[in-house]
């Protein structure tokens, strides 16, 4: 663990080497304060149900403990995948970091930081009951009430709450598990009015919110659950994978054009795409450039060509579908309600990789390999998760990118952060630990250690990134909100709870799930701090 830590310390230092000849930590954070000193911008953190709420039973004692008497939301797909695969450790999120009993400590963490707005997700299968019958869905008065609770408490502190639609847990009930292929959620064109049933109940039921996305990452929902085994529902078919976006877009179509038709003066809506940035693997090399070009294409302009761009796929993918008999293609009037369906660009981004070409062009691969392995030889340190490589500049790439192609009118980043591992050791919880709900588990994992809390490196990790937003500002990209992700430590998916990715240490030992911020918080609150003050220095000056 040590060790391990000692060569995230170093690297951390390597992060800014190619900027730190020409500029210091304060001249950073100076050039940052100043760029969203006077813009108005959202700056915020971010969580998702799942990884984060815990809640799904009532039990006999507080909280959660106690024999189970009750659910308190139903069973969706990532319930199913986490007991039918095996996750690091074995673990689940029936309790998580238990937000669900202790939001409102939580709001008051987020306040103390200094963020001034905050972005969760709604747990479908609590905000809406489902018959598995007719799959008619009618509300869940409790889970109305707790996020309708949230979003009232947010205000109260002055917290723009920003909700998304979709984090990719999908209600059980609209799953048939006996026939994946036909009917496995998002592959199922069926599932479009499932969706824009379920966003209406929400657009209709919850109240204050002016910032809406439909789904988070479209990318990691249909490549990791539809196109690959390692997420929900875990398919491991690339041409369920391109059905699985394509019902996204138009069910993320109608969603917004019913969300326009009755939402309040200034609301707005988006969905929220993820590319971690692809450089040339040899950038005087033409066919690398045009590998690194046709990634972007193929991972990004799948999702916001139709949206940002013309309503249909970029022409690279629709000749690629018409070579390899991928029949989808969008009817004029889908066309017509994909074009201009976002009020707002969500980006978001954590790392870069290296591409080059993969030869002849299949219905698996088109024609490009991209990794991040390797990098370190580049100067871009490793995080806890094996794709997360540091390079400050890849976001700064990847909005002059994104501007270029699709002149965006507004870009909020809605996550960028960065993971060690649970302990600071290089191998996480070992499997002897078991699950970490389950009480007989040792105690020495899973605990806040020093080396978790006093996050240099991570210090390191958002000064350099949000540097080099600064720096696109002023190339010209209109960013008007930064998220970092994320606020808690929290349920990472597959990898359980081995990668730490918060601003405030979780203390999965503690029967509370005991709150612990790092230094990464301590920074954050002095930074917007400043942020603040001059932002009043900046108004006062043109009273």
């Amino acid at each position: 663990g040590g060790r391990r830590r000692q060569q995230l310390t170093r690297l951390s230092h390597l992060l800014v080497v190619g900027l730190a000849a020409a500029v210091s930590d304060g001249e950073m954070e100076r050039v940052i304060v100043d760029t969203f000193a006077g813009r108005g911008a959202l700056l915020g953190s971010a969580t998702a149900a799942y990884q984060v709420e815990g809640g799904r039973y009532t039990t006999s004692g507080p909280e959660n403990t106690g024999k189970i008497t009750g659910t308190l939301r139903e069973n969706h797909i990532w319930d199913d995948f986490s007991r039918n695969v095996t996750l690091h450790g074995s673990n689940t999120a029936d309790v998580a970091v238990d937000f669900y009993h202790h939001w409102e400590q939580d709001v008051d963490l987020i306040h103390s930081l200094n963020f001034n707005a905050f972005r969760f997700s709604i747990s479908w299968s609590r905000f809406v009951h489902i018959d598995p019958s007719t799959k008619a869905q009618t509300i869940n008065p409790a889970g109305v009430a707790f996020y309708q609770g949230l979003v009232d408490a947010l205000h109260a502190r002055g917290i723009e709450p920003v909700v998304t639609l979709y984090h990719w847990d999908l209600p059980s009930a609209l799953v048939d598990y006996q026939n994946l292929t036909a009917h496995g959620g998002l592959n199922d064109p069926e599932f479009v009015g499932y969706f824009v049933a379920y966003a209406e109940l929400v657009f209709g039921n919850l109240r204050g919110v002016r910032y809406y996305t439909t789904f988070n990452e479209p990318q990691s929902i249909c490549c990791g659950g539809y196109g690959g085994t390692g997420a929900a529902p875990g398919l491991g078919s690339t041409l369920q994978m391109y059905r699985c976006g394509h019902h996204l877009l138009v069910a993320h179509a109608h969603a917004v054009a019913s969300f326009r038709r009755t939402a309040p003066a200034g609301a707005k809506i988006s969905l929220n795409l993820n590319q971690d940035f692809p450089y040339p693997r040899n950038a005087s090399d033409p066919d690398d450039r045009a590998a690194a070009e046709r990634q972007l294409i193929f991972r990004l302009g799948w999702w916001a060509d139709p949206v940002f761009g013309t309503g249909d796929y970029p022409k690279e993918m629709k000749e690629f579908f018409v070579e390899h008999g991928i029949d989808l293609r969008f009817t004029p009037e889908e066309q017509r309600l994909l074009k201009g369906s976002a009020d707002y660009y969500a980006m978001q981004h954590y790392s870069s990789m290296v591409c080059t070409p993969a030869g002849k062009s299949t219905r698996e691969n088109f024609g490009v390999q991209c990794t991040s392995e390797g990098t370190e030889a580049r100067g871009w340190w490793p995080a806890a998760s094996f794709w997360l490589k540091v390079h400050p500049e890849g976001i700064r790439a990847m909005l002059g990118w994104i501007q270029a192609r699709y002149h965006p009118n507004e870009l909020i980043i809605t996550e960028n952060g960065v993971d060690d591992e649970d302990n600071g050791s290089a191998a996480g919880p070992t499997p002897s630990c078991g699950a970490l709900d389950d009480p007989s588990r040792p105690g020495q994992c899973g605990a806040c250690t020093l080396a978790n809390v006093r996050d240099q490196f991570r210090v390191e990790y958002y000064r350099g990134y949000l540097y080099n937003v600064a720096l696109a500002v002023k190339d010209g990209v209109n960013v008007r909100g930064y998220f970092a992700w994320s606020l808690l430590d929290n349920f990472e998916w597959s990898d359980g709870f081995r990668c730490r990715f918060g601003l405030v240490c979780i203390d999965y030992t503690a029967p509370g799930k005991t709150r612990i911020p790092k230094s990464s918080a301590g920074w954050w609150r002095q930074l917007l701090a400043r942020i603040d003050s001059a932002r009043t220095t900046v108004v006062d000056a043109l009273i």
